[in-house]
Formats: C-alpha cells, sequence, structure tokens
C-alpha cells in the first residue's frame, strides 16, 4: 500500500472538514498518512514506501493573500497575473516536494501542472474542446455592441471574469434586463469580501458597468437555456470523475429565473439516484465527465453539466480541480477515497 501525503488546510473549519475527513479515515483504513499545509513541505516526515501518492486541496492562505484581489485590477477574477502566481505556486509545490523526497517516487492525484487551469476558462474550454468535450458556445466581440447584438428573446449573454470561479463575478445580460453579482458602488464595479455572499443587483442599461467588466480578462459566452425537464425550473448536474469512473452526481434545481443553479442562490440538491433524470441522459452526464477528466490528465475532478434545448444538447460549462465533497449522507466522498473501490490510492 503507498504512502499517502495531504497537502493543504482550509481556511476555516468548514474548509478545512474534506482533507480532515480524508487523513482520519486514510489512517482508520490502515494508510500510511500524512497530512500538512503547503508551508511545512520541507518539513514533511519520512515516508517508509517507494511510492507516495500525494492529494493536493485549494490553497486558501495563499490565494487569500495574492489572489483573491489582484493588485493590478483589484477585481476578482480579471487578473491574468494572479492566476501565473496560483500556477507558479504548484509548480513551486511540485519542486519542494521532489526536493524533499528525491529517493522516492511521487505520484499526483491532481497533476501540479494543471491544478490551476480550471481557473483560466478559456484555457479550460480550449482544452476540454480538444479532448471532444461539449462546451458553452463562446461570442467573440471587438466592442460592447458585438455582444449585445447577440441577445435575442431566446437566450441572453453571459460576461464572466476569466479567472475566477464559486459563482463570482457574472453579469447576465437579457432581453428583460441586465444583472451582475460584482458589487455596485456608484459607478465602480468591486468586489464583496471572501466570505460574503456574491449577490444580483440589476444593472439593465448601464453600459458603463459593462464596459468597465469589459476592459479587464473576463469570458463572454451565449446563455445555456435547459429545457422543461421539471416545470418552471433550470438545473446543472456536478459529477465526481474518480480513476476515470463516476460514483456519484447530483443535480441542483433551481427557479427558471435564476441567474445561476448554486445551492447558495436558493437551489435545492438533489442527489442520484433520486433525480428522476431520464438513463440515457444520465448515460451522457457520466460519458462526458469522464472525458473531461481525460482532458485534464487528472484522476479526480468535478465536472459541472448542463442541458441545452439547441440540437447538440449537452453542455460541460465547467471542471472543478478542487471540487467540495458532497453532503456526508448522501455519498462520503472522501471514505469512497481510500477504499479499494476506489482504486485512487492503491
Amino acid at each position: 500500500m503507498p504512502s499517502l501525503l495531504i497537502l493543504g488546510y482550509g481556511d476555516t473549519h468548514y474548509t478545512d472538514r474534506n482533507p480532515r475527513r480524508l487523513f482520519n479515515y486514510a489512517k482508520e483504513s490502515g494508510f500510511e498518512a500524512e497530512r500538512r499545509d503547503y508551508s511545512e513541505i520541507r518539513g514533511a516526515p519520512d515516508f517508509e514506501g517507494e511510492t507516495i501518492k500525494v492529494m493536493l486541496f485549494f490553497p486558501y492562505t495563499f490565494w487569500n493573500e495574492n489572489c483573491e484581489v489582484p493588485e493590478d485590477t483589484k477585481l476578482y477574477g480579471t487578473s491574468k497575473r494572479s492566476y501565473e502566481l496560483l500556477r507558479e505556486f504548484f509548480l513551486e509545490v511540485k519542486g519542494a516536494l521532489q526536493q524533499r523526497y528525491a529517493s522516492q517516487q511521487l505520484q499526483y492525484v491532481i497533476p501540479p501542472e494543471s491544478a490551476a487551469l480550471d481557473r483560466d476558462k478559456i484555457a479550460a474550454i480550449q482544452r476540454l474542446k480538444k479532448g471532444g468535450v461539449p462546451t458553452s458556445e463562446l461570442v467573440s466581440y471587438q466592442k460592447l455592441d458585438d455582444i449585445l447584438h447577440q441577445i435575442s428573446s431566446e437566450r441572453g449573454v453571459f460576461v464572466k471574469c476569466r479567472y475566477g470561479a464559486e459563482g463570482k463575478g457574472i453579469m447576465l445580460l437579457q432581453e428583460s434586463g441586465w444583472v451582475t453579482n460584482y458589487k455596485v458602488e456608484g459607478a465602480t464595479l468591486t468586489n464583496y469580501g471572501i466570505y460574503e455572499q456574491w449577490v444580483f443587483t440589476d444593472i439593465t442599461g448601464r453600459r458603463d458597468l459593462l464596459e468597465q467588466l469589459l476592459e479587464q480578462e473576463v469570458i463572454v459566452e451565449k446563455e445555456i437555456v435547459v429545457p422543461e425537464f421539471f416545470e418552471g425550473k433550470k438545473f446543472d448536474a456536478r459529477a465526481y470523475v474518480i480513476n476515470g469512473q463516476v460514483p456519484h452526481f447530483f443535480i441542483r434545481v433551481n427557479e427558471r429565473h435564476k441567474v445561476v443553479t448554486n445551492y447558495s442562490q436558493g437551489a435545492q440538491v438533489v442527489h442520484h439516484p433520486q433525480t428522476s433524470l431520464p438513463p440515457e441522459l444520465i448515460v451522457r452526464i457520466r460519458e462526458e465527465a469522464v472525458k473531461s477528466a481525460w482532458a485534464f490528465s487528472s484522476n479526480f475532478l468535478g465536472v459541472d453539466i448542463m442541458v441545452d434545448s439547441c440540437p447538440d444538447g449537452i453542455k460541460v460549462v465547467e471542471v472543478q480541480t478542487f471540487t467540495d465533497f458532497p453532503d456526508i449522507k448522501c455519498f462520503d466522498l472522501a471514505k469512497y477515497l481510500v477504499s479499494n473501490q476506489s482504486g485512487l490510492f492503491l
């Protein structure tokens, strides 16, 4: 049985619960397991085995101090430099681990080289497309009116920060109105705090705010219009890919007028097998999730999928390298990861 090194502490008791639980289960299952924060690699303990499996978790301390509010743009998720800092961080982590365990073989569940890639939405879509994964449709533009002309009565346009996550930094432009979940202070877009909810504000007709965001690094996508699987509602699916398999997924169902399907925006979470989705759609969700993980060369990935009413149907809208774990009462992902069934740490 390989040794297991778990890296990364949460910044609150809640965000630390998943690596903490994984470590406890690993010890109970007989693994030679250690847990450290990224700043503690040099002092990490010796391992007896020749092979060390490395499980990375999100580096909250580094992100909060260096990337959450970028020094250059000041606007969450719009700084290429902040993204590069995160990417360089993981490469430095790999170098530090190679130096610390020079005589042993390191095997990464999440490759350090691509650990930050999901934070670049454009690069992530390009990687998915190269792997044959259907994604949301990008809108090319040179000026604001190029974007506004894409809005129709059936389908709006999303403008999102390029380097963000967690549903932060979004504008939705529809014929019925425009909204953003950036904080609006007079004529300026700014950020909510790290631990605040990013609520949506009506900015209909505020071209000045839209122009302000377009000056930064953004991604523009056509809105996905979900067919009526659930009357008056829309939904997306979160699939967990472990070692090329999908052991669990759930859907988030929200009112159709809601901008996003996040739980924080009032969505109802329904876990498989209670989703009532057609069997053929469940097969497609699993297939595209596995293809996404293959495209990212990752043995552990969260994949967000929506169904579009357009002819080619299913779309992978986002991948989560450091995905949150599902409700333990519905599927204990941490326990599954250290089980023989997952094969992840064998």
